[in-house]
């Protein structure tokens, strides 16, 4: 009984948990059927880049009838990076992007569990994460269009806005938060930049309800600044 409540008294593990039925769909021989199925060619492209030696990877050898493209320079490259990781771990190009839908999937639901921790309760903020993930759009996202690009931005939106958060509590202050913030910011822009355009200016507008509830104001100003900084610092390469 000790060890139930113990397990019950981890939200973020309810969150991982009970997310994982919304992937169920993942476990079928081969490719599941989404419409972007040339995610597994670009991914069969950035491997090919990777093994040439380029870092980061821009140029394809194979697209434009074999004369190459630059692809990378133009499509976010992150789910790709990923998808190379575990294609390098060993799985096929099918499954290595099956794998990112998978990963994209508990860690959204863990990501926002702890976001909206800092604002409800334990059992609220489970409710949330389980809407966050079992959104029907998030469904068509995954299964009907296979938008791997949005599908694993999802996962960094509410880093950002936790980050922000946490920057602008001025009872708790780490530089981790300016790390997680400015990492979670690129990895938005890297992921999706569509998305990226779309969300930036909400970032600014929470940043900016937050900042004017604070007392400390030009040291919290510089968090915010230099983790936005940061963030397109790390990305400003794509």
């Amino acid at each position: 009984m000790e060890n139930i409540k113990n397990f019950l008294s981890k939200g973020w593990l309810l969150s991982l948990l009970f997310s994982l039925p919304a992937a169920w769909a993942l476990f079928v021989p081969g490719f599941f059927g989404a419409s972007d199925d040339m995610h597994i060619a670009w991914l069969y492209e950035m491997d090919r880049a990777v093994k040439m030696g380029q870092i980061p990877p821009r140029f394809v050898p194979d697209l434009s009838f074999g004369f190459g493209y630059p692809l990378f320079n133009f499509v976010f490259p992150l789910p790709f990076y990923i998808g190379e990781a575990f294609h390098l771990l060993g799985l096929g190009f099918v499954d290595s992007i099956k794998a990112v839908f998978f990963v994209s999937i508990p860690v959204s639901a863990i990501c926002m569990y702890l976001f909206l921790r800092e604002f409800t309760s334990k059992w609220l903020s489970l409710a949330g994460a389980l809407l966050y993930v079992y959104t029907p759009y998030r469904a068509t996202d995954l299964y009907v269009r296979g938008a791997i690009g949005e599908i694993v931005s999802f996962a960094t939106l509410p880093v950002i806005a936790l980050s922000i958060i946490k920057l602008t509590d001025e009872k708790e202050y780490s530089l981790r938060w300016v790390g997680f913030g400015a990492v979670a910011l690129s990895s938005l822009v890297l992921s999706h930049n569509i998305t990226a355009f779309m969300v930036i200016p909400f970032i600014f507008l929470l940043g900016f309800l937050r900042f004017f509830q604070i007392t400390r104001k030009i040291k919290i100003f510089g968090r915010l600044i230099l983790t936005f900084f940061l963030g397109l610092l790390i990305s400003s390469y794509f």
